[in-house]
């Protein structure tokens, strides 16, 4: 893998100040990523993966749980300490035109997210961690408590040779995000308690 550039800042936020890092790989913006540190202390810091959802984080649209995966994560990392690692690829790496036509199809069909992008021949998760493995790796991180619900997102790690310790990152199903989640579960293998798909 090439190096990037590293440029890194002060942020506050109004869950407390992080250190903002930005890894750029190229002058794309989709290769960029972002890490927002918070002191930690040991050798298995908590970590949280996002990528991003726009339509969830900014507009905060109710069908899914993004908007509280991204809270809730800034929430705890800024409170026990650790680093929590922002992926410029929404849909899922598929991209925002993939993403918001599948919207459109789950709106005007009432298909699931799942269906949705097979009708529209993308892969339902071709993301990759390699950057987000760098990123850790940067820090000294050999081995993190991650915060997930995505057994991919741990074998990508993995592969990368960082060691994985899955902390549950489970928001309460609303009637409006419900089917959606559902199908993160049932088609993606979420690991998903209210589904019947986590232990």
């Amino acid at each position: 893998m090439t190096q990037p550039q590293i440029a890194n800042s002060p942020l506050n936020t109004k869950y407390g100040t992080f250190e903002l890092y930005n890894f750029a790989w190229s002058d794309n913006e989709q290769d960029n990523v972002l890490a927002l540190v918070s002191n930690f202390e040991g050798n298995t810091p908590l970590v949280r993966v996002q990528s991003a959802c726009y339509t969830g984080e900014i507009f905060e649209s109710t069908d899914c749980d993004c908007h509280w995966q991204l809270e809730t994560g800034l929430h705890r990392i800024q409170k026990e300490g650790g680093i929590f690692i922002y992926m410029l690829c929404d849909g899922r790496g598929a991209g925002l035109l993939t993403k918001i036509r599948g919207m459109n199809i789950t709106a005007m069909e009432g298909l699931d997210t799942a269906e949705a992008y097979e009708r529209l021949g993308s892969p339902l998760d071709p993301r990759e961690y390699e950057r987000a493995a760098f990123v850790l790796k940067h820090f000294g991180v050999a081995s993190c408590r991650l915060l997930t619900n995505n057994p991919r997102k741990i074998a990508g790690l993995k592969e990368c040779d960082i060691d994985v310790i899955r902390e549950e990152h489970m928001s309460d199903p609303t009637p409006q995000n419900e089917s959606y989640l559902r199908s993160k579960a049932k088609k993606l293998g979420h690991m998903m308690k209210p589904f019947g798909t986590d232990g």
